[in-house]
């Protein structure tokens, strides 16, 4: 380890006990964390009244059964059209409140009714670690800010665990990613096996088909997990757009899609451009039904990548995809979900 990497480590452990030393008195434990900005989060209790701006977040505080602490919501939970009305009828199911509209909804990550939230009186808000201007007012008020920017698992994992916290569930916590890792050594100890790896494209079919991931993301991380190959892994980019032509020239073996109402896997069959690609040739493709059941930012992953598997390898992974759908988001939620 270099001295320079020694030091910050150092200062770090300083700037902790010092943080501690400050905020510790004889009736108060103290609870710090690190956003995903690097920024601590202090709170001499764990949060009571939440704010989530996020809707990727406010499903983990579900999984977590710390929901009675959520005081404000993001818009899009409630929004009809687009893609957001099927993710409200999941969400109506684990709370009354938001069945009954009751829960503020207070922004998302375009806007933030930051009067809003201040009338709120949160002691927490959860946000996008890119909306620094609305963070920057929250925090010259006082109020503690947890930023998120999740880019791969162990993202997912941290945030959490880092719930768990922050919201006094770290023993659920602890079980809900440990639960994850098993099903992802899983995957690890039969993708290992598989020789000839398909060749897979994946699309953000809700606004473009030809926008996807790459090298870098989780739709990357995934594909990889189930023993498959992304045929975008040479480009590096979370959102990434190809030009037909490159995309006739990988010639993906199986194409999965992103929920979309305006484009199908029979748009995508019909189009003259693509008959040549042997997806298109083996009728392998493959579309996620909904948004709220295959959230890749959430652990829900699990069952998006049980999804993909099976779809992919078949002949591979020979489970029942709707029992696995019941035992993943029963173990999540504690409830079964139509799918």
């Amino acid at each position: 380890m270099s001295n320079k990497i020694m030091r910050k480590k150092i200062i770090y452990f300083i700037y902790t006990v010092l943080i501690v030393i400050l905020f510790y008195n004889s009736t108060e434990a103290i609870i710090i964390v690190q956003d995903f900005r690097g920024k601590d989060i202090i709170l001499k209790k764990p949060a009571e009244r939440v704010v989530c701006l996020i809707e990727s977040a406010l499903t983990g505080i579900y999984m977590l059964n710390q929901q009675h602490k959520i005081i404000g919501i993001p818009t899009n939970v409630y929004e009809e059209g687009y893609y957001y009305s099927e993710t409200y009828k999941y969400y109506a199911s684990l709370d009354e409140r938001i069945r009954n509209k009751n829960i503020p909804a207070v922004g998302n990550w375009e806007k933030v009714n930051i009067e809003k939230v201040l009338s709120l009186k949160p002691d927490l808000i959860i946000i996008w670690a890119s909306q620094t201007d609305a963070i920057s007012t929250f925090e010259k008020l006082g109020i503690p800010v947890y930023g998120v920017f999740i880019t791969k698992l162990d993202d997912v994992y941290k945030e959490i665990l880092d719930f768990g916290k922050l919201l006094d569930a770290e023993k659920r916590a602890k079980e809900l990613v440990e639960y994850a890792q098993r099903e992802v050594k899983y995957f690890k100890n039969i993708s290992s096996k598989i020789p000839n790896k398909k060749k897979v494209y994946f699309s953000w079919a809700q606004h473009n088909f030809l926008q996807t991931s790459c090298k870098g993301s989780i739709v990357d991380e995934l594909i990889t997990l189930v023993g498959a190959r992304n045929i975008c892994s040479h480009i590096k980019g979370e959102s990434v757009t190809l030009n037909i032509e490159k995309l006739i020239y990988l010639n993906p073996d199986v194409i999965l899609m992103w929920y979309s109402k305006s484009l199908t896997p029979l748009n995508i069959k019909s189009n003259k451009q693509l008959q040549m690609i042997n997806a298109i040739k083996k009728n392998s493709i493959f579309q996620f039904s909904d948004t709220f059941s295959f959230d890749l930012w959430t652990l829900k992953f699990l069952y998006a990548t049980k999804f993909m598997a099976k779809n992919i390898y078949p002949e591979i992974y020979n489970y029942n995809l709707k029992k696995e759908y019941q035992k993943i988001m029963s173990f999540l939620y504690g409830k079964n979900f139509l799918l």
